[in-house]
């Protein structure tokens, strides 16, 4: 399975760049762009062949929707690894290893299929692997592409990707579905082998990306403290904290759709492995629409609006399957579901790309995908429980009717019409601080966590406002590598408060100095505002000892 995920338009960005094709000028994306489209290819393909031969193994809904179940929930539990993974490591050397690793077990998938071997449970195990394969691979990959043009260039970027994505999409499960009923499952799996086979060489011959630098002679992050760390940040990033809830409920509903489709194919209309896989490619072909017709609808709505009108798009289509199920009105209302889907899924995604600092850039997309990937799978396996006692065509209704309502509830957690860039560079400098000769081998040996303490003097009347500001300033703690927070005032000076927040050791400090941004100076700057006299606010650091 690939782990690329459809990326579209930010109004904002897209207006300063000349043309919808300008990212194509840089090689670097048009490589990325092809290895995106032939790895999302194979993905359909294996889609459409995996969720058919489940219906002949054992056509049930829970088992059918097991197999997507099996594809996304590995990537639900390993994201935040691999997003760690991947803004530490060499990302193309990650790349390939993961296609390499998809590669292998997508190659036992055709060579079990050959002799005959293929069962429900080695079918779910192999699906599994290749998603444990799509899981790491998956925030390296989405990550990459704004290594490969400029911010401005960026929406366009994500347009391309979202239309090359689709247009797998579109003839993908068509291909999976001819392939099936021509040659059988072998042929099927080894398309999608042969696809991570041709990634792995465009990335190894031609991808190239900057080298990360190091952040004034420190060490790289540990693992769990990077981990750590992407997870706080997401948490205190109001733009992708919103984002990833909006992703839950958009998610969850729609994957009825994905679950239930190939048993509604085949047990409510009566059709072929042919027609699911046609059916399939109606999805994408309305993915693509939705894709070209981005610009348009950016123009006439913002992002939240959007983001609704698509959830409720998703849920409207589901209600004439069920209500009146025939071929005809499937097709209609799948090529629907597939503009609202892309629509949804690529605002969505694009909001996480363009809100996040490229330094945990992969962190927060793979947060992202654990998202879509949980939703996708945990709903997956609600509907398909919920098919087996009240029917396909009842589950699919119940499905459609809740994205609509969940889709207007959802509405009130706003996003942000325009996303200011995290890579600004901070307008103040954090202040000098004086370190006395014999505590610098105790700050500089990591063994000790520190404490910042600014003490602020702030007229009474201001008491409210500044702590409306100083909440600014904590997110900002938090996203730069704080571990705790806390706002205190004095109780025998009302005009004296003091900001506490402790940092893990002296390397992290320095991380977090490098990862200022202009949100974090101008948070502290409104805070600053309400400081009294000429001088600055005082700063402290102090030095915790373990036993203490």
């Amino acid at each position: 399975m690939s782990s690329q995920h459809e990326a579209a338009t930010d109004a904002p960005d897209r207006a300063s760049a000349s043309s919808a094709w300008a990212p194509f000028a840089s090689r670097a994306f048009v490589w990325l762009w092809l290895a995106n489209a032939v790895s999302a290819l194979g993905t359909w393909i294996q889609n459409a062949a995996s969720a058919w031969i489940m219906t002949d193994l054992a056509p049930s809904p829970i088992m059918v929707s097991l197999v997507q179940a099996a594809a996304q929930l590995p990537v639900l539990l390993l994201a935040l690894p691999a997003g760690a993974i991947a803004d530490l490591m060499d990302r193309r050397r990650l790349l390939i290893l993961t296609n390499m690793l998809m590669l292998a077990a997508s190659a036992i998938l055709a060579i079990v299929a050959a002799v005959g071997n293929v069962d429900p449970a080695m079918l779910l195990l192999l699906t599994i692997l290749l998603a444990v394969g799509a899981a790491l691979n998956g925030p390296a990959w989405a990550a990459s592409v704004p290594l490969t043009v400029p911010r401005q260039l960026l929406a366009q970027a994500l347009v391309l990707n979202s239309v090359g994505f689709n247009i797998a999409r579109a003839i993908g499960p068509a291909i999976g579905g001819l392939i099936l009923a021509a040659s059988g499952a072998t042929a099927a799996f080894a398309a999608n082998a042969a696809s991570f086979a041709l990634v792995a060489l465009v990335v190894g011959i031609f991808l190239t990306f900057p080298r990360k630098q190091a952040t004034n002679n420190v060490p790289p992050e540990p693992f769990q403290s990077a981990m750590r760390i992407g997870l706080v940040y997401a948490l205190a990033e109001p733009v992708v904290r919103s984002t990833l809830v909006r992703s839950a409920a958009f998610f969850g509903c729609a994957s009825a759709i994905w679950a239930l489709l190939p048993l509604y194919v085949r047990q409510v209309l009566g059709l072929s492995s042919a027609s699911f896989g046609l059916m399939m490619g109606v999805i994408g072909t309305g993915a693509v629409l939705g894709g070209l017709i981005m610009p348009a609808l950016s123009r006439l709505f913002p992002r939240n609006n959007l983001i609704f009108l698509a959830g409720a798009s998703c849920g409207l289509a589901m209600v004439p399957l069920a209500v009146v199920p025939s071929a005809a009105i499937a097709y209609a209302a799948l090529f629907v579901f597939g503009i609202g889907w892309i629509v949804g899924a690529s605002n969505l995604q694009a909001t996480v790309q363009l809100a996040a600092a490229p330094w945990v850039r992969a962190r927060a997309l793979a947060l992202y995908q654990a998202i879509f990937n949980g939703a996708m799978g945990i709903g997956a396996i609600l509907w398909g429980w919920l098919g087996d006692y009240a029917g396909l065509t009842g589950t699919i209704l119940a499905a459609g009717l809740v994205g609509c309502a969940i889709a207007l509830v959802t509405r009130a957690i706003q996003l942000p019409a325009e996303i200011d860039d995290p890579s600004a560079s901070a307008t103040t400098a954090p202040p000098a601080l004086s370190i006395a000769e014999e505590m610098a081998p105790l700050l500089h040996s990591a063994q000790h966590r520190l404490r910042a303490a600014v003490s602020y003097e702030v007229d009474p009347s201001d008491a409210a406002a500044f702590r409306v500001a100083m909440a600014d300033v904590r997110l900002s703690r938090y996203r730069d590598g704080a571990v705790a927070w806390a706002l205190s005032r004095d109780v025998s000076d009302p005009t004296h408060w003091v900001e506490t927040f402790l940092i893990r050791d002296w390397h992290e400090l320095q991380r977090g100095i490098e990862r200022l941004n202009l949100a974090d100076s101008e948070a502290v700057i409104r805070a600053r505002s309400y400081h009294l006299g000429k001088e600055l606010p005082r700063v402290t650091l102090l030095l915790q000892h373990r036993n203490t």
